[in-house]
């Protein structure tokens, strides 16, 4: 069986079948094996990722009341509390992270700091600070040296290396900066208009924390509780594994669409296989073998196969996953446990599903040849098993594509999204062909000679062969434009996002202004030569009821709108329509009368509309107003902009803070670092830091994303090689009739490459406009921008299509040149 094997695998068609395989079970093996050292992470130990067994969140202070219960039932507790702040050290000032910890944090798991094996259990001591790495470059600064918080000096004690609780909003991206919580109310950061998180954390026996988990949702349904947030194991870091979980999503459904590219090149090796096969298969016929004994010489073909594309694709993927681990970078954990084997068995199986079932179809087929093929060429009938085979294999591989998605919504609009483009791409092929053939062969084709003869024959060619040239255009097409995606994301639609921000526009915004301070500031940054810098006040409020109907985030099903419910609104008042805001509804304030203007956007996500009443809880007092209007904002403008204002009258009264932006030139670096130290409660946020920490997150998923798309690209020329292979035969019947009539070599190389530059300027073409299209979609509707570079992509899939075909097809025309038309003949038989 072994010298058989060693026979078969000298076929070229074999070797494509194998290189398909192993390039399936790579792209998705890759993906398993991260996929499985996230889940493991969660699952390693859940406790870790929230530092303890349960969590409460809250905008607002964690009532006293859930930490009294929670230590009368035996329960260890600590408390924490995280916001954006300011932090100064001699050289710079930044805006960071910070965290205040009380000694009892973590409850569950432990901190880690630079250059210590020692895991640590509580924060750090009064009157110093830890560090984490990306502040200690932000800030340049190191251990020993003074940090400012506030109204505080603290020493800096030590580099944290090692905060499972973390999470994944976007503020935890920024650099991090550890304190005692005993020390927080000296630094006076904390006022009125400060978003801050606080956390209570628990830890004890199982059943102590279920009945307190009960206990406390108990309190928060029967006393209308708002704001807050109960996290156990199931649901530790829902933001952080929503995320990952789309990313995984999203990774595996990029997998699968390589390997069905590379199914695509497996049938086309197979079919290829049995046509150079079957004259053999014949002859063992004819020397007494069985049916029987053919099918299990097959399968043993296939297993072997399996066996050594799963081998090579496994050690692939995990060299791929470890670059996919290093691109993710702080995306992902601290760290990450050794994954199991479980991503190797979905890997086999896969495999097992794309051999035998887009293989197996025209594998079984030898089985079946009749000796008579030696006289006759044609085959035996096809056993209806094979064909069974090929129907459940689809199935199972539509059905992957579901279990992978998680989201039938998602899965379904993507199996659609691709159905489509394929149908789509397949019907302007056809008619594109057709049209071509009419016109070359219509009295309006102008070429005359032997490029006329050239042009029609090849043609003539790709139109016989029409199913074979749709299939080869249609895969390189698709595979091309998710390559070209993202080539446009990061050439085009990134610099142009950056872009649509206007010259000198605000790139710092100033938040906690305070009363007393208002005055000062907007003296100071008159002093330092800022005109343009209106503050706005800002009052928090709760949204309570719509037109008397109290409102709770379990009314709505959209996320979004359940985030908007739960947490406090950013209210503000002024009698005129400010700049940047045009109205697209009713009327703007014509008195003092509590009214409201409402953002457009929020009005729909919410299901408001005008004449709607709302209700705002504001420190205590209830207030209520009639939408009048709506408004749409200009969000690139970077002003201070508010989803609801109200007129002055009703507002003005109420507990407040200040908010203002203005463009900081880079003449003037030091401005926002004087600003803070003279206001230390004051927040500086650099937009530009902040908009660089966004495309820094997007370059690394990219970049992770193009390994995968690299597969894709693979596996479409792979298409290529074998799809021209499967038109072998037909191509050197065509030379060998060329020949015997005389057809000179520079003629052939012409009809070769018009063919290739057909197919492949077809592909990069349609390839470029789909992706233009999902470009253009892309920037209007998620990135909400203009995108105009629509050539470009046309004009890199043209490039990367012809280049692509020309690779591919290059040996074979070559070899056709070369090879005498008896030569030709007989390759053809």
């Amino acid at each position: 069986m072994l010298s058989h094997l060693r026979r078969d695998l000298r076929s070229t068609e074999l070797l494509y079948l194998l290189v398909a395989l192993i390039i399936s079970v790579t792209a998705l093996s890759s993906v398993g094996f991260l996929a499985d050292r996230l889940q493991r992470a969660f699952q390693f130990d859940a406790r870790q990722l929230i530092a303890g067994d349960l969590l409460i969140v809250s905008d607002r202070p964690i009532t006293e009341t859930f930490l009294a219960e929670a230590k009368r039932r035996d329960i260890r507790v600590a408390t924490t509390v995280v916001f954006p702040s300011m932090a100064n050290s001699a050289k710079q000032a930044k805006l960071v992270s910070l965290k205040a910890v009380s000694d009892t944090y973590p409850l569950r798991g432990n901190l880690q700091l630079a250059e210590s094996t020692t895991e640590l259990i509580g924060g750090p001591k009064v009157g110093t600070v830890w560090i984490d790495a990306a502040a200690a470059i932000a800030l340049n600064t190191q251990v020993g040296e003074q940090l400012k918080l506030g109204e505080r000096q603290f020493l800096i004690s030590g580099v944290l290396v090692r905060e499972l609780d973390r999470g994944a909003g976007f503020m935890n991206f920024a650099p991090r900066v550890m304190m005692p919580l005993i020390d927080l109310n000296s630094t006076g950061l904390i006022g009125l208009g400060s978003r801050v998180t606080y956390r209570a954390l628990f830890a004890g026996s199982d059943a102590a924390i279920q009945a307190y988990e009960a206990w406390v949702r108990q309190q928060i349904a029967s006393n209308g509780l708002r704001g807050i947030q109960v996290e156990n194991l199931e649901t530790a870091q829902p933001t952080m594994r929503k995320t990952l979980e789309r990313a995984e999503q999203f990774l595996t459904l990029m997998a699968l669409l390589t390997a069905l590219i590379a199914a695509v090149a497996i049938a086309l090796a197979a079919r290829r296989y049995v046509l150079k096969q079957a004259d053999a298969y014949a002859i063992l016929k004819c020397f007494g073998a069985t049916q029987r004994d053919l099918i299990w010489r097959q399968l043993h073909l296939l297993l072997y196969l399996v066996g050594g594309a799963c081998f090579i694709g496994a050690g692939l993927a995990w060299l791929v996953q470890e670059g996919l681990v290093w691109f993710l970078g702080g995306l992902l954990l601290a760290s990450l446990p050794a994954p199991s084997i479980w991503p190797v068995v979905w890997s086999i199986l896969w495999a097992v599903l794309l051999l035998f079932g887009f293989a197996a179809y025209p594998l079984l087929t030898l089985t079946a040849v009749s000796p008579i093929r030696l006289i006759r060429r044609e085959l035996g009938a096809l056993p209806i098993a094979a064909r069974w085979s090929t129907i459940i294999s689809i199935a199972t591989c539509l059905a992957m594509i579901f279990w992978a998605a998680r989201d039938w919504k998602l899965a379904g609009w993507v199996s659609l999204s691709f159905a489509g483009a394929i149908l789509i791409f397949v019907v302007l092929i056809w008619l594109i062909l057709r049209g071509l053939k009419k016109w070359s062969d219509s009295k309006q084709f102008s070429l005359r000679g032997s490029s006329a003869f050239a042009l029609r024959f090849a043609l003539a060619a790709l139109t016989r062969r029409s199913s074979f040239t749709i299939m080869q255009i249609c895969a390189l097409a698709i595979a091309l434009m998710a390559m070209l995606l993202i080539i446009v994301l990061r050439q085009d639609l990134l610099p142009a996002w950056q872009g649509s921000v206007p010259a000198n526009s605000p790139n710092r915004f100033v938040i906690n202004i305070q009363n007393d301070q208002r005055l000062a500031v907007a003296e100071d940054l008159s002093l330092a030569g800022i005109r343009a810098a209106p503050l706005y006040p800002m009052v928090r409020g709760r949204l309570i009821d719509i037109n008397g109907k109290s409102v709770i985030p379990s009314d709505y099903k959209d996320e979004n709108a359940k985030r908007l419910v739960d947490r406090e609104f950013n209210l503000s008042y002024t009698d005129t329509l400010p700049l940047g805001n045009r109205l697209i509804a009713g009327e703007w304030f014509s008195s003092d009368a509590a009214q409201i203007s409402l953002e457009s956007g929020i009005a729909k996500t919410l299901g408001l509309k005008l004449g709607d009443v709302l209700s705002f809880e504001i420190a205590g007092q209830i207030v209520s107003a009639k939408i009048t209007s709506l408004r749409k904002l200009d969000w690139s403008s970077m002003r201070v902009n508010f989803f609801v204002l109200m007129p002055p009258r009703t507002l003005q009264n109420l507990p407040q803070s200040w908010i203002t932006s203005f463009y900081q030139p880079p003449t003037q670096a030091n401005l926002d670092l004087q600003l803070s130290q003279k206001y230390p409660n004051l927040t500086v946020v650099d937009v530009g830091l902040s908009l660089k920490q966004i495309q820094d997150v997007i370059e690394r998923l990219t970049s992770a994303l193009s390994i995968l798309f690299l597969f894709a690209i693979v596996a479409a020329i792979l298409v290529l090689f074998a799809a021209i292979a499967a038109t072998q035969e037909e191509r050197f019947r065509d030379a060998a009739l060329l020949k015997a009539l005389g057809t000179s070599r520079g003629l052939l190389a012409q009809i070769a490459a018009l063919e290739l530059v057909v197919i492949g300027g077809l592909a990069g073409l349609l390839g470029g406009l789909a992706a233009s299209a999902a470009a253009w979609a892309l920037g209007r509707y998620v990135m909400e921008l203009e995108f105009y570079a629509f050539f470009q992509p046309l004009i890199f899939g043209l490039l990367m299509g012809l280049v692509a075909c020309a690779l591919a097809g290059y040996r074979f025309y070559r070899k056709i040149q070369v090879t005498t038309a008896v030569n030709c003949l007989r390759e053809a038989m």
